[in-house]
């Protein structure tokens, strides 16, 4: 790990512990966060993104373990993602207590595993998941790349990272979503 790793994943873990708002590169598009325990720090990621708060948003783990300690992730999740080399979302039925308050009104919570080393290691300090949305206001197209965020987002956010601000986002879009029921059904709801 280089001292600017080290530095800015210090940098992020304080401003998320102060209920802060991070802009972060991730494994797919750059994106917007907190620490979901805040719900102040929720509240205001809502108010940035302009987006409605009947639209949840998604929780990043950096394993399978903490995965499990937020939802019931029945057989054929692990087998989609077992399957998939895209990261994936997931849409889980019924999530831990701690985390329903960041579910949808039917009660289900999307989560995926990170495989970006930066977001794991900021979960792994944080202790627990990260909220993750993408980078633009609500309705607005997704940028690819850091320079292709907005102001309003830039100047919105409490922190944010100095580190791959050159790359292009490695996936052309946001994480494939799959909804997957405790029956086993599942339905792609984005490609």
């Amino acid at each position: 790990m280089s001292e600017k790793f080290s530095q800015e994943l210090f940098r992020s873990f304080e401003t998320l512990k102060q209920g802060g708002i991070l802009l972060y590169p991730t494994d797919t598009v750059w994106g917007i966060g907190c620490d979901p325990t805040n719900l102040k720090a929720v509240q205001k990621l809502y108010e940035i993104k302009r987006r409605s708060t009947q639209k949840p948003m998604i929780l990043l783990v950096s394993c399978a373990q903490m995965l499990r300690c937020i939802v019931k992730v029945p057989r054929k999740a692990w087998h989609l993602m077992a399957k998939t080399s895209r990261p994936l979302t997931i849409i889980y039925d019924y999530p831990t207590a701690l985390f329903s308050a960041l579910s949808a009104s039917d009660g289900a919570l999307a989560v995926r595993i990170t495989s970006d080393t930066f977001c794991q290691e900021l979960i792994k300090s944080l202790g627990g998941p990260l909220i993750s949305t993408s980078a633009n206001l609500s309705g607005d197209p997704t940028p690819l790349s850091f320079c292709q965020i907005s102001s309003d987002i830039l100047e919105a956010v409490d922190y944010i990272v100095d580190l791959r601000r050159k790359d292009q986002a490695t996936y052309a879009s946001s994480s494939l979503i799959v909804r997957c029921n405790e029956d086993e059904s599942w339905q792609i709801l984005r490609k």
